[in-house]
């Protein structure tokens, strides 16, 4: 007697299993300065696990890279090398914000610090904090999973908004 399997069919499409591989193997480049690098280090390490998201695997390498996570305080002349790092990176790509120093200058409000990356880098996810938890770079990944997922890039939103400029 022979038993019959289901006939089981999965239908998507070929973009959207694209996204999902994406969103589930980030390869991120740490560009850490500052105090926020170590909380990121606890966030990849076994206690917080970032592997469970497909992104334990840090690239040195812009070219190989997909994730840039900036940490710490970017001073003027810091921020020409990694303009250059990001648009060494290829297609999509995105960007996390780590820390009040790298999203706003944090305490340090002085003419030789960037207050802000986002005046010169398109950001996916800001994490607020000096510095912040690990959980909330897990959450952050995970946003940026989400917008990889949607097939949303960072340099997508800044093409739309410099086309309606």
């Amino acid at each position: 007697m022979a038993v019959e399997k289901p006939f089981d069919i999965t239908t998507t499409t070929l973009e959207s299993a694209i996204n999902w591989a994406r969103s589930n193997s980030m390869w991120p480049m740490p560009f850490g300065v500052a105090c926020c690098a170590i909380e990121m280090m606890a966030a990849l390490m076994s206690k917080y696990d970032a592997s469970r998201f497909g992104s334990e695997v840090l690239k040195f390498s812009p070219r190989q890279s997909d994730l840039l996570i900036v940490s710490g305080r970017i001073s003027l002349k810091m921020m020409p090398v990694l303009m250059r790092i990001w648009e060494q990176m290829p297609e999509p790509k995105w960007c996390i914000s780590m820390g009040a120093c790298a999203s706003s200058g944090g305490v340090f409000d002085t003419y030789a610090l960037i207050q802000g990356i986002d005046q010169f880098l398109p950001v996916d996810a800001y994490i607020p904090g000096c510095p912040p938890r690990p959980e909330a770079f897990i959450e952050a990944l995970m946003v940026v999973q989400e917008k990889a997922r949607e097939g949303k890039a960072s340099t997508q939103a800044y093409t739309e908004k410099a086309q309606q400029v």
